[in-house]
Parts: C-alpha cells; sequence; structure tokens
C-alpha cells in the first residue's frame, strides 16, 4: 500500500477528462500528498461539478485557468480526445511541466506528444493497467491503481530526470511502473486487453440473433460463466472504438493468433482427436491458473 508522501512531488496539478480514470487518479494524488493543489476541467460542466464534490479534484476551470502553472499535466480522455488537446497545451505551460496521458493505446499519442509538444515541456506517455466497466467519476476510487501495473512510454526527449519523478508519481499512488516502448506496448495490450473486449463484444452479439422470444430464453439461460467472460462488453462504446482505430495493426494480428487457437481446437473435436483437444485445453487452464499466483 502507498503511503502518504512527506513532501509533494508538484505543487500544482491539472487532469483533462474527470471520468472514471481521470477521477482515480486525482483522489489517489490528493489521498497520498503527490500534489499540492489539483484542478481539473471537462468538457461537461456536471463532470467537473461531480469531480469538485467527490474531491477528486480541489478546482475546475476552462483550460487556460485550470493549466496555468500546472507541473504535471494528465490527459484522461478518450485516445482521440487526447491526440487533438495535445496541440492546445503549449501557451499556458510553464517551462519543465510534465505531461503525460492515460490512453490505452500509445503509438499516436507517442508520436503526437513529439510532433506538437515543445522541448521545454517533458513528455511520458503512460497507461494504468486499471480499470472497470463502470464509467464517470461517480465511479471513481482512490485505491483503483494499488498495485497494479502501471505503463510508462517515453517519447525520444524524454529526459531521465522527468521519466524517474514519473516513476515517484507512479509509486506514490500504489502502482507499479514499467517501462515500455510505444510500439511494444501497443503489441503486448492488443492481446491481454483490446482482443478480450473485441471477442466480450461479438460473444455477447452472438446472442443477438433470431426471433425475439428465443433471444430472451438465451439471456435467461446465461449463467455466471458467460457472465464473468462478457462484464468487459459493457465497457464505453466510444471509448473502446477510440482503442481499436488506433491500434488496428496489432489487433489484427491478435485476432488472426486467437482465430488460429479456435480454429486448432475446433479441428481436434472435429477430427475426434481426443489427446490433442485435452492438450489444449489443459494449456489454457494451467496458464489461466498462474494469473492467481
Amino acid at each position: 500500500m502507498a503511503g502518504p508522501c512527506k513532501n509533494p512531488l508538484y505543487r500544482k496539478c491539472c487532469i483533462l477528462g474527470l471520468g472514471l480514470m481521470g477521477g482515480s487518479l486525482g483522489l489517489a494524488l490528493r489521498k497520498y500528498n503527490v500534489v499540492q493543489e489539483c484542478w481539473g476541467y471537462d468538457h461537461d460542466p456536471r463532470a467537473m461539478l461531480e469531480a469538485r464534490e467527490k474531491g477528486a479534484v480541489e478546482r475546475t476551470a476552462e483550460l487556460p485557468r485550470a493549466l496555468k502553472d500546472a507541473e504535471l499535466v494528465v490527459l484522461a480522455m478518450p485516445v482521440g480526445q487526447i491526440l487533438e488537446t495535445l496541440g492546445k497545451l503549449p501557451p499556458y505551460l510553464p517551462e519543465g511541466a510534465l505531461v503525460t496521458d492515460l490512453g490505452s493505446t500509445k503509438g499516436e499519442i507517442v508520436r503526437e506528444m513529439a510532433k506538437v509538444l515543445p522541448p521545454r515541456l517533458a513528455a511520458i506517455g503512460g497507461h494504468p493497467m486499471a480499470g472497470s466497466e463502470k464509467a464517470g467519476v461517480a465511479a471513481a476510487d482512490p485505491l483503483m491503481l494499488q498495485g497494479a501495473l502501471y505503463l510508462l512510454t517515453p517519447v525520444k526527449s524524454t529526459s531521465a530526470a522527468a521519466l524517474q519523478k514519473m516513476q515517484e508519481t507512479v509509486r506514490a499512488v500504489g502502482a507499479r511502473p514499467l517501462i515500455l516502448g510505444a510500439e511494444e506496448h501497443d503489441r503486448l495490450v492488443a492481446l491481454v486487453s483490446h482482443l478480450p473486449q473485441l471477442v466480450a463484444a461479438a460473444l455477447v452479439n452472438t446472442l443477438d440473433r433470431g426471433t425475439e422470444e428465443e433471444r430472451e430464453l438465451l439471456l435467461g439461460l446465461a449463467g455466471s460463466g458467460f457472465k464473468d467472460t462478457t462484464r468487459i462488453a459493457m465497457g464505453e462504446p466510444a471509448v473502446w472504438y477510440d482503442i481499436f482505430a488506433t491500434n488496428r495493426a496489432f489487433l489484427k494480428e491478435s485476432l488472426q493468433s486467437f482465430r488460429c487457437e479456435l480454429d486448432a481446437l475446433f479441428a481436434d473435436l472435429e477430427g475426434g482427436r481426443e489427446k490433442g483437444a485435452k492438450e489444449k485445453l489443459a494449456r489454457a487452464a494451467s496458464l489461466r491458473r498462474s494469473l492467481l499466483r
């Protein structure tokens, strides 16, 4: 468990995007005394009000005022909005400000950071491997990041000092920093996060066939196994479209690998190869159990 910082790492932080993840990080930054002041901005005035009421941020304002003198800026928006917003930041930020994000893909974001953020600003891509199928700041939790891997993808210009400070920030909120290249990040996360989301959505939609009576019967028959497998399909569609769209190439590779596994298992079943099918099922069971360690 993280403990409060003896001295804050930043005087002022600004979180852009006050939903589940931005709100959770804001709560954690305040809980552990990582920042003296936590400001926020969201295009939805209701989200800004809810964030203040919940304590995720102390103050909210439009971009120029929210960003003024901010030493840490966190873009906690959908990936598309992050890409649109990065270029608007430089005029309002002091020299040495650290700009990071919580986006689930990193290739396009890191390239845009390198393109639009001047050398006087530090830039580091970020992706905490935590979340929920719920949405909105009302579901934010200061403990959401506890024990989670927090992936960091530096830009070429990122200094060692800036990277070290970002790692300190991650540890201060109870997460575990792991440094990856942006391309490696997108390739790996496509397998363990984006492909499962895609499969869960397709699996649920497979039930939406036939007559309404048949569909209702299928939904009634769905037990805990189906519900556990497809829980993540309740995620926000707009957020997941952005993720899929900005990681198409690696998601396609992951989907091809998945199809190969499905085809190989079904070929064993269709051919009556009991040994081969059981070996594949046993390997899957063993790998899945290793996640419990």
